[in-house]
């Protein structure tokens, strides 16, 4: 069922029967459903009469005028119905009809939405700003380019798992028969690549023998990718990012070579903190589309915070601050309500940061479990929170890179590995890029909240002891192209 042209004329004149049967207790006529049907696709009376052979005048004043007033009162909610505004009436009432079949196969073991059948657990979509951009393009990816994998790369409570959720409900709105399978897969830190195959194999029904090898599941899957349409997500996939192992690295690559490189009819979203290509050794030239998903437009932003019942001149400042990040104008939005009476005014007054439990716990895993961050990442982002505590200014290259030398130490310092390091925290929203133009060096800073993380430090995994002899080793060297 498409939401505007394609759409399924008879699916909406079956919901809309079914409302004027409910409140009128009849079909509608013969002569109504032309004149209906007529007005969808924007006849005006004269043509609706040529084609069903009525009268002009019979379907202007004997069918029309009781029409539109029964339809007001039935399906109006508030809008007077005309043949005008027929057709944007008839398009909100199946949107709301599907919607409500969908909310409900959510909560079914079995659960079908036209021919597609639905597995996981999908996020429930409470309330939702703005990002209108973000889904046309992802529409246009998986629609018009049919990409098999795309990746939503961004910070946490940015909204990557809410923006898939609402890119499902318009996929499955606009084509309910589009895809056989839809699943949802949330990625926690126990998953491994294997399982995962495993589980995707068993949700599909697939027949496998005992103690099969990884590459044998993986073709099994790929297999069932080709003879049948899906759509597959695979959400927070940085769960399995600290990955040191060489050969585990490598089955992580296999599978999205497999998924990327493998003719089929199926496609892959990744939702991911941490960019793919630091999980698996993925080669740039893969057919991945990686997008990276920033904060609200300012918009968005107010209307997020007006329904919080925040409103004021210090809106725009509180956006700018929290970087349109929803989940934490949400959470800052909260404490302003409980703690300030609502008054933004007086939440400013304490010139104070609130970090969100979303974005804490981020910093908190990325800061605690080895391997998501590498201790000289820790070192660029612990120098940017404190030179940037001195001043608000964005620090630039040339005295990033010497300022380091001399905390480090070190005579000799490997550019190179620097500005990987740079480039690392940069993809994952970690620390933030600027340039006053274009010759001139980049200079870095980081967002308040990641800055006040890291100076209050407030489970003290930050400035918690590590290997210098081993940074400096790393570091230290002449340097490579």
């Amino acid at each position: 069922m498409s939401s505007n042209k394609n759409l399924d004329l008879e699916a909406v004149l079956e919901i809309l029967e079914e409302r004027v049967l409910q409140h009128t207790g009849r079909y509608l006529s013969p002569s109504e459903m032309v004149l209906i049907k007529g007005s969808w696709d924007g006849k005006d009376y004269k043509e609706i009469a040529n084609d069903s052979g009525y009268n002009v005048h019979y379907l202007q004043t004997g069918v029309g005028t009781p029409l539109w007033t029964m339809l007001t009162e039935v399906v109006g909610e508030g809008v007077q119905v005309k043949k005008l505004t027929l057709r944007n009436i008839l398009l909100r009432l199946a949107k709301k009809e599907y919607l409500k079949k969908l909310e409900a196969s959510y909560q079914n073991v079995d659960r079908l939405i036209g021919t597609t059948r639905l597995y996981g657990d999908f996020p429930k979509i409470v309330s939702f700003y703005g990002r209108q951009n973000e889904i046309s393009i992802l529409k246009r990816e998986v629609n018009i380019f049919k990409k098999r994998c795309i990746a939503l790369i961004g910070i946490a409570g940015i909204g990557k798992s809410i923006l898939v959720s609402k890119l499902i409900e318009e996929i499955l709105l606009e084509n309910s028969n589009n895809y056989e399978y839809l699943i949802w897969k949330k990625i926690n830190r126990s998953s491994t690549i294997d399982n995962l195959i495993t589980e995707l194999i068993e949700t599909f029904n697939i027949e496998q023998a005992e103690d099969i090898t990884l590459q044998r599941k993986l073709c099994l899957l790929l297999n069932y990718l080709q003879l049948h349409r899906c759509l597959l997500v695979l959400d927070g996939f940085e769960a399995i990012a600290p990955v040191n192992v060489f050969e585990k690295r490598l089955e992580y690559e296999d599978f999205f070579v497999g998924i990327t490189q493998e003719k089929h009819q199926s496609c892959v979203i990744v939702t991911s903190q941490v960019p793919l290509k630091e999980i698996a050794y993925v080669n740039v030239n893969s057919s991945i589309v990686s997008i990276q998903i920033e904060g609200l437009e300012e918009d968005a932003a107010i209307q997020l915070m007006r329904e919080k019942g925040i409103a004021g001149e210090k809106c725009k400042e509180l956006i700018e601050t929290y970087r349109g990040n929803p989940s934490e104008l949400e959470a800052v939005s909260d404490r302003i309500n409980r703690i300030f009476g609502g008054s933004i005014e007086k939440f400013f007054d304490y010139r104070t940061t609130v970090i969100g439990p979303r974005v804490e716990a981020m910093l908190n895993l990325q800061f605690g479990q080895n391997g998501l961050l590498t201790d000289l990442q820790k070192q660029v982002m612990v120098y940017l929170a404190e030179e940037m505590a001195k001043s608000s200014a964005f620090i630039p290259f040339s005295k990033l890179i010497n300022d380091l030398k001399e905390r480090l130490k070190l005579e000799v310092m490997s550019i190179s590995k620097v500005i990987s390091a740079l480039e690392a925290l940069e993809q994952r929203s970690l620390i933030e890029a600027s340039r006053q133009s274009s010759k001139h060096e980049l200079s870095y800073g980081m967002e308040p909240v990641v800055k006040k993380y890291i100076l209050v430090d407030p489970y003290g995994l930050v400035y918690k002891s590590s290997n210098n002899k081993e940074l400096t080793s790393y570091v230290q060297g002449q340097n490579s192209p």
